[in-house]
């Protein structure tokens, strides 16, 4: 039994619920339609297993033909609760500074910004088990419980929601974070097998692959990955070396990763063969760019991971870094998922958030919660088997894998040599982290030529960097361009500035 056991989804969402509303953005005032409703997902035979809750914003008088984007966010189990009210649709809640401070109460909603709506009518997407959504039999859930069985719903939403909005003109785009990287590039596949061809897929703050985000005795490559990472954090907690930290954070993190790259992959490389000499100049190489002390770098065998440098790194102040924010702290002795700050602050502003407007624009059940998160869905129940990658001769694979969908991404791409991928990060996310995502990107199996379809950018900020408003708005703005680009790209620059006319 959990904590809101007596809230889990067992009955849907039923009734549409329509509202309109208004922002101003840029000069202008934009006029909007927002659809509440339940989504069927049929299998095969047309029985009807589950319905997912989605929310839509469309322009009023915008047509049929405008660019559409389906959004989620990721870990099994989570909503899209914070795509949707902390960074792409119309409507959002105040914050300061640049992310570093928690949202203030009382959670006020206005106007976004940063939204994309006006080059691009938006989906919110909450998979089975999460949010609103739910399973017609309760006994079936756990069939969506996986990685291509989680994909294969979320094409057949697409496809259900399309087909009741009349949509099927107009040029498709996916947003996915964090798992919703992993989401994403295998939905991108499965739409085209049901002749659905995606505009382009934007994936935030990444999980491309499980194998790059773990680590075991045989399964270091995340460790490299991860030292920029933590030399960010340490360089804007000022734990650095005043060298170091007399420089600008860019300068810093490349210089770590030179070295991460090189000295450091070989000696993780050579393993027990390494020498006295190799190891103590890796101890210090390793103090000076994650500001740890010796002795604690020697119990970790010289193998830091990100939860233990959250930690470690502050420990002498009483403090934990967040890993998915490290420029966030929180009192305590080592790292704590639960406690994590960004998760926590961003979970209670965007669930207010939620309730505030669409509990004054909408009727919402009164005897159901809005699940953020469902545990149960998580909790040893999702099949990341069904992820796996295959072995490089195509064999299954094997027990102790990790999932990834990069290779449906790859064949994706290859098949429709107009898609567009754009891949962001933030400077302090210490999981998926912007090295993790960048070597993900450089070992894509695509031909040269569809390299310059690939486009990468960072942010100042964590996990979620849109925590922060002045990323946002420049994700906005690195969006906007994406778009432009892709649309031409598929329609031609014409057809593509009619798509974009604002009514």
């Amino acid at each position: 039994m959990i904590a809101n056991e007596q809230f889990l989804p067992t009955e849907p969402f039923l009734e549409p619920q329509r509202a309109e509303d208004a922002i101003a953005l840029e000069g202008q005032r934009l006029k909007y339609g927002i659809t509440a409703e339940s989504i069927p997902v049929y299998d095969d035979e047309g029985a009807e297993q589950a319905r997912s809750f989605c929310v839509s914003y469309a322009l009023t008088d915008g047509g049929a033909q405008r660019p559409v984007t389906f959004a989620f966010n990721g870990k099994p189990g989570t909503s899209t609760l914070y795509l949707h009210m902390a960074a792409l649709a119309p409507k959002t809640f105040s914050l300061t500074g640049q992310g570093e401070e928690a949202p203030r109460r009382p959670y006020i909603v206005g106007d976004n910004p940063g939204t994309i709506l006006d080059f691009s009518d938006l989906v919110f997407i909450d998979p089975v088990g999460t949010g609103f959504s739910c399973t017609v039999n309760r006994e079936k859930e756990r069939q969506y419980y996986g990685v291509r069985q989680d994909v294969d719903a979320i094409a057949r939403i697409i496809r259900a929601w399309m087909a009741r909005h009349g949509r099927f003109a107009s040029p498709v785009f996916i947003v996915g974070e964090s798992y919703g990287g992993l989401r994403g590039s295998g939905l991108v596949l499965r739409l085209q097998q049901m002749h659905i061809m995606s505009s382009g897929f934007v994936a935030v703050s990444p999980a491309l692959s499980y194998g790059e985000l773990h680590t075991s005795m045989l399964y270091e490559h995340h460790l490299v990955h991860t030292v920029p990472a933590l030399c960010a954090a340490a360089w804007f907690h000022k734990k650095l070396d005043a060298d170091l930290l007399a420089r600008p954070l860019e300068d810093v993190r490349a210089e770590a990763a030179a070295w991460a790259q090189s000295e450091y992959l070989l000696f993780l490389w050579k393993g027990c063969e390494a020498s006295a000499e190799e190891r103590n100049a890796v101890l210090e190489k390793l103090r000076r760019y994650t500001a740890l002390k010796a002795p604690d770098l020697e119990a970790l065998n010289l193998r830091v991971g990100d939860k233990q440098f959250a930690g470690l790194l502050l420990a002498d102040q009483g403090l934990v870094t967040s890993y998915f924010d490290a420029r966030l702290t929180y009192p305590g002795r080592g790292f704590n998922a639960a406690a994590d700050p960004q998760t926590f602050n961003m979970s209670a502003a965007c669930y207010a958030a939620f309730y505030e407007y669409f509990g004054r624009i909408m009727k919402l059940p009164e005897h159901r919660d809005y699940l953020a998160f469902n545990p149960r869905v998580d909790g040893g129940r999702w099949d990341f088997a069904s992820g796996y990658l295959p072995t490089a001769s195509g064999a299954a694979p094997r027990a102790g894998g990790f999932a990834s969908m990069l290779a449906d991404l790859c064949t994706a791409m290859k098949m429709d040599s107009r898609f567009k991928f754009f891949a962001c990060a933030g400077q302090f996310d210490l999981h998926c982290s912007i090295d993790t995502t960048r070597y993900c990107l450089n070992h894509m199996d695509i031909p040269a030529r569809l390299r310059a379809n690939v486009t990468f950018k960072t942010y100042w900020g964590g996990h979620m960097f849109y925590s922060n408003p002045e990323a946002r708005l420049q994700f906005r703005r690195d969006l906007k361009e994406f778009y432009t680009a892709a649309l031409e790209a598929n329609v031609g620059k014409e057809a593509r500035a009619e798509a974009l006319v604002i009514q």
